[in-house]
């Protein structure tokens, strides 16, 4: 598991030119690169070496964080593009949380707060990952609000000597539930050269295929009463009968992925690096089986609701570049980075015809355009007992979608617009930090960051009615406070910190393309149902924290308070009705929930060489108890639970490199139940499909090391326990793995 290496004040974690010293504490025998380098916060910390990474059953990037202390991917099947992060207390659709970048290039998609606005994990293979950096909450002005959960950095291998990597990895699961039983088969080819430039820098070049067919991501009912409803599989789980009829298709992923990367040493001490990623993904969805049969013996749909087929293919493009050196006293570091979406769309067909049981040609097509720019200069420098750190940045963010009829959903063009919607915002920030030392023990780290942030060119299109909305603008400022003590005694430090952040709607937060779902315009586009003068959320972040080292055992104990204002989520509330104003009616929109708190505490424990040379533990726990305070729009939803947030969370993983030959890791990942939905109601805690279900995931890893090659033997969820996010997580996962690196 992790390694915490808790943040010291900024000075003793920076390894910049400004002559901030060593880090305070260090684990004795652990690696260097289990301590924060580039992520800089005067909180709470934690770094996952090579050695962690090695452990993990690695089949896509997002998998490098599984054992995280107090954090969650929610990673559906392999290959998920909506792998979102969850840090701590958020929902894993409250993605403009969560700031993600790669070599400090961003790849957090703030175009939206939903499951399809996960990170852009896939701009790097697995083991292009050297290490990652993470920090909780926005204990940093360095980092916009969107850190208001926390912030991970993905730093990338190193390129050292002229060599060639050619991996192999096979995958397979067989996944049973309800009448579903499916033999699942995936595969990824990779290969990767770096070229050194003389003593200047290098340049690695990589190309990786992968595909791999995932569970269905649900199951479809028959509506009592139809036809065949009789045969349909009852599950009371939820208090009511669902009476299973049929699967969604498995998922069939592919994609191929184009990596460019390099770093170059210019004169006078500056370098270069440089990311460059082109991305070709498909799915195909095309094929859901039912459990029903007709008279004839065959297959049926008949009185199956909701059904469909899909198909989507998108091509994306990441280019980032920085540079980093001196100038009059100072350290610099400049970073530039862009997204774009060269093709997004989407295929679906429309549901089954119930009373046929077949499915019809026409449907719809989605076609999405997207792109953002980050840029960010950040200037460092030590006078006398100060390190001062300020900086610019900015963020741009343009999206809209627009979905159209088509009467052959596989393969015509688009006919009559059904819906289309979106905008663009613009964040600019500024900020000044300074850590001064107050005495040989003690240190105080003061920050303030001011955003300004403008909401544009928003719209909403339904058939031939067409919505524009004026431009917002907001200000905010964000201050930044921590005392980090080092007692005389070696080996420990508290750290206590306070932080404000403000975190600013997204394009898909404020013009947002609902459909109406009630009277007799269903299925339209409701252009009531969104509030485009949503307020920011503003949020405060206490933190106590305390580590310690025992000879080669480091313990820390963390303990935080976070209380929200406008909390920007989805809600049921009245609103009044389509036919008589005066008659009110339910609708789920998101709103600002007046206040969320958050009490919480982590224990993070980290071993290296216990009882044997070679055998590391690395194991956390945490508990959460986040809650909704305040809420003027809903107030019977006060003293609910927020959800998808559980109470308990728990990691652990052993590792024994016996020889040089041969590494094992044994891991553990568990979760309790928590609240599926925000109303808290009686179908919200289950243990099947529809819930968000507890789980304990059992993994088990070898890795064999025989002259140029590397075997890696692995199971996933070893005991098959079937657990849900609403869609099932994959079960018992078999993986194996095959590497040669050769030099040129």
């Amino acid at each position: 598991m992790l390694t915490a290496a808790l943040a010291a004040a900024l000075p003793a974690h920076a390894e910049s030119t400004a002559g901030y010293e060593e880090a305070a504490i260090t684990i004795t025998a652990a690696r260097s690169d289990r301590d924060l380098k580039n992520l800089n916060t005067p909180a709470l910390g934690v770094g996952i070496g090579s050695d962690q990474i090695g452990a993990i059953n690695a089949a896509n990037v997002e998998d490098t964080l599984r054992y995280a202390p107090n954090l969650i991917v929610r990673k559906r099947y392999i290959g998920d593009p909506n792998a979102t992060l969850s840090f701590r207390n958020m929902h894993t659709s409250q993605t403009p949380r969560a700031l993600v970048t790669v070599d400090g290039f961003l790849i957090s998609d703030f175009l939206g707060a939903s499951f399809d606005t996960a990170p852009k994990w896939a701009v790097l293979a697995p083991d292009d990952v050297a290490r990652a950096e993470i920090i909780y909450g926005p204990t940093s002005a360095r980092y916009s609000g969107n850190s208001l959960g926390g912030t991970l950095r993905l730093d990338t291998r190193g390129i050292r000597e002229e060599s060639v990597r050619l991996n192999a990895q096979g995958i397979f699961q067989n996944y049973k539930y309800y009448a579903t039983n499916e033999d699942l088969f995936g595969y990824a080819l990779d290969g990767q050269v770096d070229l050194v430039l003389g003593n200047r820098g290098g340049i690695s070049a990589g190309y990786r295929h992968f595909e791999n067919e995932g569970q269905p991501q649900q199951w479809r009912t028959a509506a009592p009463g139809t036809p065949l409803a009789e045969q349909a599989i009852v599950d009371t789980e939820l208090g009511f009968p669902l009476r299973i009829a049929a699967q969604d298709s498995v998922v069939d992923s592919r994609e191929d992925q184009i990596r460019l990367r390099g770093n170059f040493d210019l004169t006078d001490g500056w370098t270069i690096r440089s990311l460059a990623a082109l991305l070709l993904d498909e799915e195909d969805a095309a094929d859901p089986v039912s459990f029903l049969t007709g008279a004839d013996g065959a297959p049926s749909f008949v009185g199956v609701a909701g059904v469909t087929r899909g198909l989507s293919e998108t091509s994306e493009l990441l280019t980032g570049i920085g540079a980093a050196g001196a100038l009059a006293g100072w350290s610099l570091d400049l970073t530039l980075s862009h997204y774009t979406a060269l093709r997004d769309w989407t295929r679906s067909s429309d549901p089954v015809d119930l009373e046929t049981g077949l499915f019809p040609d026409r449907g719809f097509t989605t076609d999405a355009n997207a792109d953002w720019t980050n840029m960010e200069v950040v200037a460092e420098r030590r006078l006398g007992a100060h390190a001062v750190a300020a900086g610019l940045s900015y963020m741009g963010y343009d999206g809209d979608a627009v979905t159209a009829d088509t009467a052959l959903w596989r393969g015509s063009g688009a006919g009559a617009v059904r819906t289309a919607s979106g905008g663009e915002t613009r964040l600019l920030g500024i900020f000044a930090e300074d850590a001064v030392n107050l005495a040989p023990w003690a240190s105080l780290t003061a920050g303030l960051r001011y955003e300004h942030w403008r909401a544009s060119e928003g719209f909403l299109v339904s058939r031939d009615d067409r919505v524009d909305y004026a431009p917002r603008t907001e200000d905010a400022l964000s201050p930044k406070l921590a005392l980090s003590i080092n007692p005389p005694e070696a080996g420990t430090e508290i750290v206590l910190s306070a932080a404000w952040a403000t975190r600013f709607p997204t394009i898909g937060e404020l013009y947002q393309a609902g459909l109406i779902s009630y009277g007799p315009d269903v299925g339209e586009l409701d252009l009531g149902g969104f509030d485009p003068s949503l307020r920011p959320e503003r949020g405060l972040d206490l933190q106590l924290t305390g580590s310690r080292r025992f000879g080669n055992v480091e313990l820390t104990l963390s303990g935080y308070r976070q209380r929200v204002e406008d909390t920007l989520f989805s809600q049921t509330i009245l609103v009044p009705g389509p036919d008589d104003p005066n008659m009110p009616v339910s609708q789920s929109l998101v709103t600002n929930i007046g206040e969320t708190r958050t009490w919480g505490a982590d224990i993070i424990l980290a071993a290296e060489d216990i009882f044997l040379d070679g055998l590391a533990l690395d194991a956390n726990i945490s508990r959460i108890d986040a809650k909704i305070t305040r809420n003027p729009l809903n107030p019977a939803l006060v003293g609910n639970r927020f959800p998808r947030v559980p109470e308990w969370r728990a990691n652990a993983s052993l590792r024994y490199a016996v020889s040089r030959a041969l590494d094992l890791a044994a891991n553990v990942r568990h979760q309790d139940t928590p609240e599926r939905n925000i109303e808290n109601n009686a179908s919200s805690r289950c243990d099947t499909f529809y819930c968000v279900s507890p789980f304990t995931f059992v993994d088990l890893k070898a890795r064999i090391h025989f002259k140029r090659f590397d075997i890696d033997l692995g199971v996933d969820n070893l005991l098959d326990e079937k657990a849900f996010v609403f869609h099932p997580y994959p079960g018992r996962t078999f993986v194996a793995g095959l590497r040669w690196t050769g030099g040129l």
